[in-house]
Order: C-alpha cells, then sequence, then structure tokens
C-alpha cells in the first residue's frame, strides 16, 4: 500500500466492528442497471462487488419493496425486489457474500415510508398539517396528507423498523441506513421544526425532535446487537427556518452510543449532487457539517458526501481531522479502479467527474439506460470481459484528431500494446472540451480535458500538434489502423444573415469575448447556448438569449442538474433571455424575430453567436478509407452527440483491435 493515502486508507474501529478504510459508498446506484428481475440483476451484483473490491468499507444498498412502476419521471430508477419469495432472499445472500469477499461491510438502505409500511393506509405524518401548508413549496418532502402519528403507530413504527433490520441481518447485512434527508420522509420531518409541530415528547426540543430516531436506533441495536451499526443519512442543515447547524451537532449529541455514522447530505437533493455551476473542487459543501461536530467535542463517526472524488484533498480532510470518514458515489461510478488507484497512490490516474449527473437519471421520458458521461463500461461492466477480446499483435495506429474520442482511442490502443500515432491540426488538444478553459463553471469538463492529456502522454502516444495530414500522407507512413476522430463543424442555419462579419459560432467566443460587443445576442437555447451565453455575461456583456423552446436548456440533465443550472443563469444581472422566438434576420446592428404571439420583434445587438449544432464531418473522414487495411470513424465525427457517446466509441472500437 503506498503511504500518500495512509489517513483515508487506515482502519477504523467502531465499537468490536473493524473497518478496512475511511472510504464508504453511499446510497447510490448507476441507475437502470436493475432490470424487470424481482431480485438483484448481475449487473448490480457486479456493480457493488467492484465497489467493495476497489476500496469502499461500506457498501449501501438501495431498496425498495415491490411497487407499481411509473413510465415518467424519476421513479421507474429505483431498484425494487420481492423481497418476501425465499429465492429472492438467497439472491440478497449472494450479495452480502460478495461484499464480505472483499473484507468490506453491507448496509441495507430504511426509508420508513417506502419500506416500513404503518397498518392504517396513507403513509405516517409526523404533525397535523393544513391543505395550505401541504401547498407550501418547502413540504414538498410530505408525501401523503393525513393527521399526525399517535404514539401507537410511532411504537408500531419502531417495531417494524427493528423487524426489517433483524430480518436482513439474517440474509448478511452488517448494517442499516436511515433515510433522514432532504425533508423527504418521516424521519426527516421529525428533525424539521418546520415540520414538526408535535407538543409532545417528540417535537419541540432538539432532544424531542432526535427522540423518533433515537428510539428506532435503540430498537434496532436491542433486536440485532450492539455490533450491527447504524448509519443515519441526513441533510447537515435545512432551509431558512427549518433546523440549524448547531441544531444537527444537537442532535448527534442525542443519538451518541445508538448510531455509528452520520452521514452529512446537503440541505437539498441538488446540492448533495454538485455540478460546476454551485460548486468547487477544493470547497465541498458538506464537510463544514462534519468539522462542526467535531470540534463541539462529537464521538459519532462523521461522513460528508457530495463531490468528495479527489484522492488527496480526501487524505488531507481526514489527516486534519476535520472529519472520519468520506461518504462517495459518483467516485466509484466514473472510476472502476477508483480503490485500487488510491491504494497505489495514484490520485492523478483516477478518472474525474464531470457532475453532469447523468448516472442519476440522463432523461424523464426515457429511454431508460444506464450511463456515466467519462466511464464507459458503465450498464455493460457486467458483461464487458465477454465482449473484449484480449490484446493481440501489436499494430500501428494513426488517429487523426486531438479531441475526447480520439484522446481516448489513443489511451486505450497505447494500453492494449498498440504504437499509437495522434495528429491534431490545432496547437492544442481537447477538441470541443477546449472551451472548458474559459467558462468558469466549466471546471470540472477541463479537469476530465487535462486528465485525458495526461494519460494520453503517460501512455506513450506520440503526439503531433499543428499537424493537418491528408490521405496520402497518411497511406504513405504504411500504419496498419486508421482511426479517424475529426469532430464535428458548426451549422450556420438558414437565416438572412447568419454569415455576417457580426456572426460567431460558439466555440470561437471561448477566450475572444473580448473581441465581441457589448450587447450580445445569443441564437440558440440549448445548453451550449445558454452557456456560451453565461460566459459572455460572466465577462461583462449584456446577453440575452432568443430560443423557440419554451424553456431554456431543455437537454441538460432533468434531475440534480438543470435546476441548479437554472439558479446559475438566473443569478447573472446581465442575462435574459426570450422564450418562444423564432429568429427571422440578423443584421450589424439588430436580430429580427417572431414571438410566441406571431408578432414580429427586434433586438439591437453589437454581436451576435449562433447556436445551432453540428453537423459531423464524414465526407472528411471518408477520404482516409482505404489508407490503411483497417479503418474507423469515431465520436462527433461518427454521430453528434455528448462526451459519454465519445468515450464509449472510443472504447468500443479500440477494445476491438
Amino acid at each position: 500500500m503506498s503511504s500518500r493515502y495512509s489517513h483515508l486508507l487506515s482502519p477504523i474501529k467502531i465499537g468490536n466492528v473493524i473497518l478496512k478504510n475511511r472510504m464508504l459508498h453511499s446510497n447510490a446506484l448507476p441507475h437502470f442497471l436493475q432490470g424487470p428481475e424481482t431480485f438483484p440483476s448481475e449487473a448490480i451484483l457486479s456493480y457493488m462487488g467492484n465497489v467493495a473490491k476497489n476500496g469502499a468499507a461500506i457498501v449501501t444498498f438501495p431498496n425498495r419493496p415491490i411497487l407499481p412502476r411509473t413510465g415518467t419521471g424519476d421513479m421507474p430508477h429505483t431498484p425494487m425486489f420481492d423481497i418476501d419469495d425465499p429465492s429472492v432472499q438467497n439472491y440478497f445472500s449472494h450479495l452480502t457474500d460478495i461484499v464480505h469477499f472483499y473484507d468490506s461491510k453491507i448496509s441495507i438502505a430504511l426509508n420508513v415510508e417506502g419500506n416500513v409500511r404503518a397498518s392504517e393506509p396513507g403513509g405516517y405524518n409526523i404533525s397535523d398539517l393544513t391543505e395550505q401548508d401541504l401547498k407550501r413549496p418547502e413540504m414538498y418532502g410530505l408525501h401523503r396528507q393525513g393527521k399526525a402519528i399517535t404514539k401507537k403507530q410511532i411504537q408500531e413504527m419502531i417495531e417494524i423498523a427493528a423487524g426489517f433490520a433483524k430480518f436482513y441481518q439474517s440474509l448478511g447485512f452488517d448494517m442499516v441506513t436511515l433515510y433522514a434527508s432532504y425533508r423527504n420522509s418521516v424521519l426527516a420531518h421529525s428533525l424539521s421544526p418546520v415540520i414538526n409541530r408535535r407538543t409532545d415528547q417528540y417535537g419541540g426540543s432538539v432532544e424531542n425532535r432526535a427522540r423518533l430516531i433515537l428510539e428506532i436506533s435503540q430498537a434496532i441495536k436491542k433486536a440485532c446487537g450492539q455490533d450491527f451499526l447504524i448509519e443515519a443519512q441526513i441533510s447537515g442543515e435545512e432551509k431558512a427556518g427549518g433546523y440549524t447547524i448547531e441544531d444537527t451537532v444537537g442532535y448527534t449529541k442525542v443519538w451518541e452510543g445508538a448510531i455509528d455514522v452520520v452521514q452529512l447530505r446537503a440541505l437539498d437533493g441538488s446540492l448533495s449532487h454538485p455540478t460546476g455551476f454551485n460548486s468547487q473542487k477544493k470547497y465541498p459543501l458538506t464537510l463544514h457539517y462534519a468539522q462542526a461536530i467535531k470540534e463541539a467535542g462529537g464521538k459519532m463517526i462523521t461522513a460528508p458526501v457530495g463531490g468528495f472524488q479527489d484522492l488527496d484533498l480526501n487524505e488531507e480532510y481526514i489527516a486534519t481531522g476535520k472529519t472520519d470518514m468520506i461518504a462517495m458515489a459518483r467516485a466509484f461510478i466514473c472510476d472502476s479502479e477508483y480503490g485500487k488507484k488510491a491504494y497505489e497512490g495514484r490520485g492523478e490516474d483516477v478518472v474525474p467527474c464531470i457532475r453532469c449527473n447523468k448516472c442519476h437519471v440522463p432523461s424523464m421520458t426515457g429511454p431508460w439506460n444506464s450511463i456515466c458521461s467519462v466511464n464507459p463500461t458503465v450498464g455493460i461492466a457486467h458483461r464487458v470481459n465477454r465482449m473484449i477480446d484480449p490484446p493481440g499483435t501489436s499494430r500501428k495506429i494513426a488517429i487523426i484528431g486531438g479531441g475526447p474520442a480520439g484522446m481516448k482511442a489513443a489511451i486505450i490502443a497505447a494500453e492494449r500494446g498498440h504504437k499509437v500515432t495522434l495528429y491534431e491540426k490545432n496547437y492544442f488538444l481537447g477538441g470541443q472540451l477546449r472551451h472548458a478553459d474559459f467558462a468558469s463553471f466549466k471546471w470540472p469538463l477541463r479537469n476530465f480535458k487535462d486528465y485525458l492529456i495526461r494519460q494520453l502522454y503517460k501512455a506513450g502516444v506520440e503526439v503531433l500538434l499543428s499537424t493537418e495530414v491528408t490521405p496520402g500522407i497518411i497511406k504513405a507512413k504504411g500504419y496498419d489502423v486508421v482511426i479517424v476522430a475529426a469532430g464535428a463543424e458548426p451549422i450556420t442555419p438558414d437565416i438572412p444573415g447568419a454569415n455576417g462579419n457580426n456572426v460567431w459560432k460558439p466555440i470561437d467566443v471561448y477566450g475572444k469575448d473580448q473581441s465581441l460587443g457589448k450587447n450580445v445576442v445569443v441564437i440558440g437555447g440549448a445548453q451550449i447556448g445558454v452557456e456560451t451565453g453565461m460566459y459572455l455575461a460572466e465577462n461583462g456583456h449584456k446577453v440575452t438569449v432568443l430560443t423557440r423552446q419554451k424553456e431554456l436548456a431543455t437537454d441538460a440533465t432533468p434531475i440534480h442538474y438543470r435546476e441548479i443550472f437554472e439558479e446559475a443563469w438566473k443569478a447573472l444581472d446581465n442575462f435574459s433571455y426570450i422564450t418562444e422566438a423564432t429568429t427571422t434576420a440578423i443584421s450589424n446592428e439588430k436580430v429580427t424575430y417572431v414571438d410566441a404571439k406571431g408578432k414580429e420583434k427586434f433586438i439591437k445587438t453589437d454581436s451576435v453567436v449562433v447556436s445551432a449544432g453540428l453537423s459531423p464531418r464524414h465526407d472528411e473522414a471518408l477520404k482516409f478509407y482505404g489508407t490503411a487495411e483497417r479503418f474507423f470513424i469515431i465520436g462527433d465525427c461518427r454521430a453528434v452527440s455528448s462526451v459519454q457517446a465519445c468515450m464509449r466509441s472510443a472504447f468500443a472500437t479500440t477494445s476491438l483491435i
């Protein structure tokens, strides 16, 4: 083991239980790994096993009973199992055996409303609430109407929760994770002074609001033994009017001896899945919650979650006593060898998360698939070894294009023992990712681009910049394989004036914003158009975005991303937009459009940015056919899509050579 991460990888003892290190895999999965099976699928067994194999001391497993699945929204991704079936129970035992094989502990997630059912319909409500209360936005976590829980129902809930834990203990689970965050469960409601208005021993003071979780935990300990660990997943604080960090410190003091680990999340789900718009690499959003508990003398093991991926930073947080453990999910999704690289002291080789949150849910209406933008094996990891042949004869390979697809292909090919030369006509690498060097909020993508560049040179690829090659040159070099990753080019729409001297393409704006005039109109409200407008606004331009759609950035990830994105553009004073606007003409002084009511209007402008999409460079690529025995087209050059599609395309192609 490398000493580089000696604190992060050091064992920790909780009672009589020893955890192998300080890394905790939180209650999350790459979504849609589970198919229609009523038992844990092979994809899930493979994923959870690999998380244990690659570092996590605790692996948390999300679980819900069989419920009707909806066809749209966020719920179809949720794994659901027929746990009453003995054969399904057998699969759960397989799951725990796999995790234990790698000396890790496995926790079962317990959502009282989702997993524990009351004898009366309608779920549990911690307090009486009026119809008006239920319409308030901050009450989004209250799923059902109804009267406050009676003390009899509370006792029933406690007994069922303890029975739930005991049952899963019999299947090999080592602990339970209580879901009590985001005002999104009855346990979360119990902590909230906004929702919990009880006047008995379960409401009012910090001690009383902590009591429900305390008594559930005590009952679980009584049923399962002191060495059956309990983790509470809570928000470190609530929105204005809710509980504070000081209250959280108070809760943990009440729970000492009953709860072993407190996983600290942000005040809502989106902040717990931070993006480049609302976070910075060295300033995690939840670490200060753990620090507050430690500074107050709290004895409970702390584990903040949300954006903790950098191994050097995680080591620092443990070494300096800011927290006891680090909870992560996206780190293990982005890099299937995350723990392996930690033990080998290779933090610089960890694949950076670009924080796109497509692993949560890429779409609200389908297709329902499992993806990670930077890990091309997500969704097929359990099959990939059967899909790929071992490396064979070393070949001489030319890759044309130094964008993300070209770089990834070169890295994989070199790692498989081939001799690779990459040609890039520009003086820089990165292709379309080049814009991430300039926009402040694109720092996660910039980290990923820089990672690819580092790995490219580390793999021993010959990189020739400022080199534009022809089919004749490539053929004369005698390559065995040619892979064209020439990318795509901006589309010029059929709008009068779209080729004017004051008209820019998005990729040409970055790094040259001072060449544009003060007033800028961006035509096109998809994600790239909005981001370009934001970049210009941040640099002092007055920006108006025109879109034909009813809202901006309809192509952005819908869960835990778009809402953060929207908050960011609305926070810019000099950024505005007009929806349902069809641009009809561009001139040197104005942009003319037709609004939603069919009325023609115009905006005075100095410069115009046209974001009308990209077109793959098919014709350019096909010129290279016949220059080598084998020929491939990959990435945007084949079909314009996303970083994820480029990574999968590059990985799949080069893994077969």
